[in-house]
């Protein structure tokens, strides 16, 4: 990615090192994305402007996140991921139409003045009544109370974020099957979610959700008129908070370039990896969630050379891959 020179400098490992691990690594992030076009690069430079300290640059990488990424819904245009600016970043357009997995949190509904009464009597049923979560069809009082919850929630939905997600077929493509497994830790380490559970001894209540590439290309066309011109899209250091989390993918030909998640459960050079796409954001449906649960756990890379560790083999593993041996670097 082309940086300016305040932030070339700040990006440098020799620089970032003292900063610590974890700006180490996520630093070492914009020197490996290749996904960015030039257009968004100098987007992002321009906003970023002269820093020059790592506290400056996290501070105004988040402010762009908020003006260019995580948009309010009331916003005439689109988030930049799915905008012409981020063309290199787009993936195939005509993906087969199949199901998408994503975790969501939703622990904040309860605590939402506006939302807490029916986020609470929504769990205590459907917590316990899980079947009842795949069924099309329920009993008049559980079917309000379902729609009413999500209606509530997409209400609080303000800002029209893309959404990571994943696909069912990298989790053997059985819903059913997944369920009857410990699907939240499970997710939570397959995707990389290090900041789940944020709050020692206090579970995290999480919410499996299942939609459709169709979907998601309905809601664009739906959007035509905020500019977005794809729906979905490779996560990139752009996308989301500066994160040592998160690795850049090595950019392949073809619009299927995803990205690439860190196992935070896995202690071997990875042969395989879970693909991540940004979908452009949809409004929730009741039958969109199919199970709840909790994150009660922490994961093994929560001390910062055990993550240093584990994003190193990631790396080794992304270098395995045809024509990408010389991606991204390890980090002695």
């Amino acid at each position: 990615m082309n940086l300016n020179p305040s932030i070339h400098q700040l990006a440098l490992d020799t620089v970032a090192s003292p900063a610590g691990e974890a700006i180490r690594c996520a630093a070492a992030n914009f020197r490996w994305e290749h996904a960015v076009t030039d257009q968004r690069a100098a987007d992002y430079n321009d906003y970023v402007g002269d820093i020059g300290t790592h506290k400056d640059w996290k501070a105004e990488h988040n402010g762009y996140l908020k003006s260019y990424v995580h948009v309010p819904t009331d916003l005439p245009r689109s988030s930049e991921c799915f905008m012409t600016a981020n063309a290199q970043a787009h993936l195939n357009e005509q993906l087969d139409n199949t199901f998408l997995l994503r975790l969501e949190s939703i622990g904040h509904l309860f605590d939402h003045p506006l939302v807490s009464a029916i986020a609470n009597d929504f769990w205590l049923y459907f917590f316990n009544s899980q079947k009842d979560l795949g069924k099309d069809h329920l009993s008049d009082s559980a079917e309000a109370l379902r729609t009413e919850f999500v209606a509530q929630w997409n209400a609080q939905r303000t800002q029209a974020r893309p959404l990571f997600a994943t696909f069912l077929n990298n989790f053997g493509g059985d819903l059913k099957a997944l369920l009857k497994t410990d699907w939240p830790h499970i997710l939570r380490d397959s995707l990389g979610l290090t900041h789940w559970p944020s709050t020692v001894g206090k579970p995290l209540p999480v919410a499996l959700m299942c939609y459709t590439v169709d979907e998601v290309r309905q809601a664009r066309a739906i959007a035509a008129k905020k500019g977005a011109v794809a729906s979905f899209s490779r996560p990139t250091v752009l996308d989301a908070a500066m994160s040592a989390a998160f690795i850049p993918a090595p950019l392949l030909p073809g619009g299927e370039s995803y990205g690439y998640t860190l196992d935070l459960a896995n202690a071997e050079i990875p042969d395989l990896f879970t693909p991540e796409l940004l979908t452009f954001p949809i409004d929730y449906q009741a039958t969109h969630i199919k199970a709840l649960g909790f994150i009660s756990r922490g994961h093994a890379l929560e001390q910062d050379q055990a993550m240093l560790a584990a994003r190193n083999r990631h790396v080794q593993g992304l270098q395995q891959l045809p024509g990408c041996a010389s991606f991204g670097e390890v980090l002695i």
